[in-house]
């Protein structure tokens, strides 16, 4: 298994990974190429931001449930798969979790198709640190504000009496 990254150990106890999600941001960066995560990693870790990487779909997959990362980076290119399986993964398994995709200016008509399956943003590169760094703050929030809709959602479901008596009905 590739390296983490950061030496931040997944809690198991959802109020320690809701404590340390508010001291920073939880990333992952999906690519083939250890040279950019390395940088990155240590460019981003002075600003909050953890960077896990993976080169794989399934490594992604993983790291983005054992961090409760936030935010997906994709390079276009990684060992499994391509942006648009990526992209898929996430809408699947991880719907609140936001991706950004990097992109060679040469690839510009991924971004129309990659907004259309679900990524929310794009990088060019070559990629500025402070706009990497802004970007990922960017949709971090988003994350974050995603799951506080889907918790107030479920709170309301729960505690609503009305769609209780509706199930209860329903059944009957």
């Amino acid at each position: 298994m590739e390296k983490q990254l950061s030496n931040i150990v997944a809690s198991s106890n959802e109020e320690d990974a809701d404590a340390s999600a508010s001291y920073g941001v939880d990333c992952v960066f999906l690519s083939c190429f250890d040279h950019n995560a390395l940088f990155f990693a240590s460019m981003l870790g002075q600003g909050g931001i953890r960077l896990h990487h993976a080169c794989t779909l399934e490594m992604a997959d993983f790291l983005l449930l054992a961090t409760r990362g936030t935010v997906l980076v994709l390079d276009t290119t990684f060992l499994d798969g391509s942006w648009a399986d990526a992209l898929a993964m996430t809408r699947r398994l991880h719907p609140l979790v936001a991706s950004l995709i990097c992109v060679d200016p040469i690839d510009g008509e991924l971004i129309a198709s990659a907004q259309e399956l679900g990524g929310f943003g794009a990088l060019w590169m070559p990629i500025e640190l402070e706009r990497l760094r802004s970007t990922i703050w960017n949709a971090h929030t988003v994350t974050v504000e995603r799951r506080l809709w889907l918790s107030e959602r479920e709170h309301e479901y729960r505690s609503s009496p009305r769609t209780l008596d509706s199930v209860r009905d329903a059944v009957k």
